[in-house]
């Protein structure tokens, strides 16, 4: 079983939640620049209409797949230090 006690347990899930925060900001960030008006350009044909092009499309997916990724991390993060098992208490030698 895993100690979950230890130090080294702690900075790992530690690393995790603020890797889970970062993904999430940086999947915020980049879907606001994707939807923002910055991502269409107006194709006039023979008539005009707003357009995106396929980069920005990605950039929308993987923005919102970052998103799902960060919080899932933090979420995760989160659990394992509120549910981790309680200290196991010293044996007493009985004679």
């Amino acid at each position: 079983m895993v100690d979950t006690h230890s130090r080294r347990y702690l900075l790992l899930v530690r690393r995790m939640f603020w890797c889970g925060v970062l993904f999430f900001g940086l999947g915020l960030g980049a879907g606001w620049s994707a939807r923002n008006h910055r991502a269409t350009s107006w194709d006039c044909d023979p008539t005009c209409r707003p357009s995106t092009s396929t980069t920005w499309g990605a950039v929308a997916d993987a923005a919102l797949v970052s998103i799902v990724l960060g919080t899932a991390l933090a979420v995760a993060a989160f659990l394992m230090i509120m549910l981790r098992r309680p200290r196991s208490l010293p044996h007493k030698d009985k004679l």
